[in-house]
């Protein structure tokens, strides 16, 4: 998407939320809300824009505004315009919801900063941007214990794969097969500096980020389609091989690449190093 585009957006959001009425949305809160555009538009990907895309906003009010605005349209009120081209769906959260849900990158989980950094900024008077940018640096500053997290939750789903294979369990061979890819793919994403998209996006978010990548994303598409239970097994090997390569290479030769299983808690621990930055807007 270019600046024209997404300036274009913009400004068509920005008055179609001016429009709606004051039972969707109330008039008073429409310039103080933060509103962000996420998906396939909000990304800028191509598919944002085929006839199937829709628009996913995220309206951000302050939590006192979000209080008073829930004791009269409820925690469950949602903007759902199926008449509007494209089709618009607009959740309205407090700043605290958003909060929480970037925290989760405290357990490892980096989707939401993935999410909020491939966002398009509609309007933000709150400054929630600012809030966005600490835990995209969080994500930044540690690369090493969030690709260990997402190693070791990969090597168990592996063995949980190939163990399950051998004994013939369908089932467990196939759910612990799709679980082994989804984790080898956030752990290549991380590998690559960049938090990861959801499963919809994953695979092509996951190879926007280089050749080596995309050979990941190869070999992830072909333990998907295994066929066999004996192509399960066939099929991890050339994914494991490339995986622990891209993390010594970027890593270096460490503990929890070679004995990854001494580092698995169950799930395994998360300790992340914070800036005075980030330690404030935690407040």
């Amino acid at each position: 998407m270019d600046k024209e585009q997404s300036e274009q957006i913009k400004q068509d959001i920005r008055e179609y939320i001016q429009k709606i009425s004051e039972e969707v949305f109330p008039n008073k809160l429409k310039d103080r809300v933060s509103i962000f555009l996420s998906g396939s538009t909000g990304w800028g990907i191509k598919e944002g824009f085929d006839p199937k895309a829709d628009w996913d906003l995220h309206l951000i009010l302050s939590d006192e505004d979000y209080k008073k605005f829930s004791e009269v349209y409820g925690d469950d009120h949602v903007i759902d315009d199926n008449e509007h081209v494209p089709n618009i769906f607009g959740q309205i959260r407090s700043r605290q919801w958003l909060k929480d849900r970037l925290s989760k990158i405290e357990q490892g989980d980096c989707l939401y900063t993935w999410i909020y950094n491939n966002c398009l900024n509609i309007q933000d008077p709150q400054n929630i941007q600012e809030m966005i940018d600490e835990y995209s640096n969080l994500f930044k500053n540690n690369l090493e214990e969030l690709a260990k997290y997402h190693f070791v939750t990969y090597a168990v789903r592996r063995i949980d794969a190939v163990s399950t294979a051998k004994r013939g369990i369908e089932i467990g061979a196939r759910i612990s097969n799709t679980e082994m890819v989804k984790a080898a793919l956030q752990t290549m994403s991380i590998v690559h500096e960049s938090p990861y998209a959801y499963n919809k996006w994953l695979g092509k978010q996951v190879g926007m980020l280089g050749e080596k990548v995309q050979e990941c994303v190869t070999l992830s598409e072909a333990c998907l389609k295994s066929q066999t239970l004996e192509d399960i097994i066939k099929n991890a090997k050339p994914l494991r091989v490339l995986v622990k390569t891209e993390l010594v290479e970027k890593f270096g030769e460490l503990p929890w690449i070679e004995e990854w299983w001494k580092y698995n808690k169950n799930p395994p621990e998360v300790k992340l190093v914070h800036s005075k930055e980030y330690e404030e807007i935690k407040k």
